[in-house]
């Protein structure tokens, strides 16, 4: 691999870091040769340097561990109670790995939105629900039908005593016999639906999380850090951290100009501090992108102490002053977000025909997606919103098929007859800790030509 050479004023943004020993080894090796030939940026690394000796000599100028460490105890102390709940990939894991022989799981997707709370809509919505489901049930056994009734109540008392209001969907997944109990309080509204079955239905939750993904927000100006997270359509501010930097010097002479280079540093202080923060709040909170923005200055700071790590989640950057209100914040990142995921719709789904039409690990159309599903070989799983097949699953080995067959031909038990052959393609594929991509932009229209499903393989 060639090396990546960068110019002087690469290496005079990055002194700081280098001095700080952030840099790689390669990066590292570079700047002390550039700084063997250039006397500008050997003076800024001494200015630097004598700056930190001095502040490190004071009593409390330079911000300490146990500083940092309290701006983040700040964060998880300011972020007080959540208004939805946040769908990890361990939930639909979980989810997805229950099954439950003999008694009924119950999944119920409602829209709590304010008019459909108006004069307990929801309540009479959700008895609506349940008489539909116990008329589906037809014959089942008097045993299930209790259990069933069982799992009803338990929901309508969740909903009429313990639900706080909260939220403008509801996902609840209950099978009281086997300890079974999720619910998530969504910020977004879904369809009304009460699905009965051996197994959690977990495909509208799948296809939210993979829509909605959550996004870090990290705003900086002289003075002052915000930080925020943007998940399904809303914004959260979990803390504001302000540090007392100098004031920019207005004289010139000798005392400004150390004076200036004070400030400078309280500057490198304060977003050292904002990323440290940044750096503990983004995995503790399952972040998937991150948006940083602020004043011109304290951004090109902010983007030089970013660690390479996220900088590859960087989805974009705002200009934006640090006064402006959550809904304005909100507008600008919800348009990156929109950009960055139709982005990586198209890169994803030419990624997969590409290398499933040179014979790569790759595979496309329901019936080969199958195949790789029951093989354990996909990494990620692509398809297209909505898109349904019925089909056929071994009660026993779980092999899944399009074709209805006597009997499974690995393990020669019954093969069960599905109505949705691709939610438990989903589910497997989750269950093998494969990435989902479920397209709605127009990339979608270009994985129709392909049959509507393809796989991107482990090998």
């Amino acid at each position: 691999m060639s090396r990546v050479e960068h110019g002087h004023d690469w290496v005079f943004e990055h002194l700081a870091a280098y001095m700080d020993g952030d840099l790689n080894e390669e990066e590292t090796r570079e700047v002390a040769e550039h700084l063997a030939a250039c006397t500008l940026c050997q003076r800024r690394l001494n200015e630097l340097r004598s700056v930190e000796d001095a502040y490190a000599s004071g009593p409390e100028e330079k911000p300490s561990a146990a500083y940092r460490a309290a701006l983040v105890e700040r964060v998880r102390a300011a972020r007080g109670p959540r208004r939805y709940d946040l769908v990890t990939v361990g939930d639909l894991a979980d989810l997805s790995d229950f099954r439950s022989e003999h008694y009924p799981v119950l999944s119920l997707y409602l829209d709590v939105s304010p008019p459909e709370r108006e004069n307990r809509k929801h309540i009479a919505k959700f008895k609506r629900l349940s008489r539909e489901a116990e008329e589906r049930l037809g014959t089942a056994s008097r045993p299930y039908l209790r259990a069933f009734r069982s799992e009803v109540e338990r929901l309508r008392d969740w909903l009429e005593h313990a639900y706080d209001g909260t939220g403008r969907g509801l996902s609840v997944f209950t099978s009281s016999e086997h300890g079974l109990w999720y619910a998530f309080r969504l910020p977004v509204t879904v369809r009304d639906r009460l699905i009965v079955s051996d197994r959690p239905y977990i495909r509208p939750l799948v296809t939210l999380a993979d829509e909605y993904e959550r996004y870090a927000v990290l705003l900086v100006d002289k003075k002052i850090a915000r930080l925020f997270m943007v998940y399904m359509g809303e914004i959260e501010e979990y803390t504001e951290v302000l540090d007392e930097v100098v004031p920019r010097p207005k004289a010139g002479g000798w005392s400004a100009e150390k004076y200036q280079r004070h400030h400078d540093m309280h500057v490198l202080w304060h977003v050292k501090n904002a990323v440290e923060v940044l750096k503990q709040f983004y995995p503790a909170e399952g972040c998937d992108w991150l948006v940083i923005g602020g004043t011109e200055e304290s951004l090109a700071e902010l983007r030089a102490q970013l660690p390479k790590a996220l900088r590859e989640h960087l989805a974009g950057e705002l200009s934006i002053s640090l006064k402006a209100g959550a809904d304005e914040i909100l507008a600008r990142v919800l348009e990156i977000e929109r950009a960055t995921e139709r982005r990586v719709e198209a890169e994803r789904v030419e990624r997969l025909i590409t290398t499933a039409l040179k014979g790569g690990p790759a595979v496309l159309g329901l019936a080969d997606t199958l195949v790789a599903i029951v093989e354990g070989r996909v990494m990620m799983l692509i398809l297209e919103a909505d898109f349904r097949e019925p089909g056929f699953e071994c009660e026993n080995c779980h092999y899944l098929t399009m074709v209805e067959r006597p009997a499974c031909p690995l393990c020669g038990a019954t093969m069960i007859p599905q109505v949705d052959i691709v939610e438990r393609a989903v589910e497997r594929a989750l269950d093998q800790q494969a990435q989902i991509e479920v397209l709605r932009g127009k990339a979608r229209a270009r994985l129709t030509e392909y049959g509507h499903i393809g796989a991107l393989l482990r090998y």
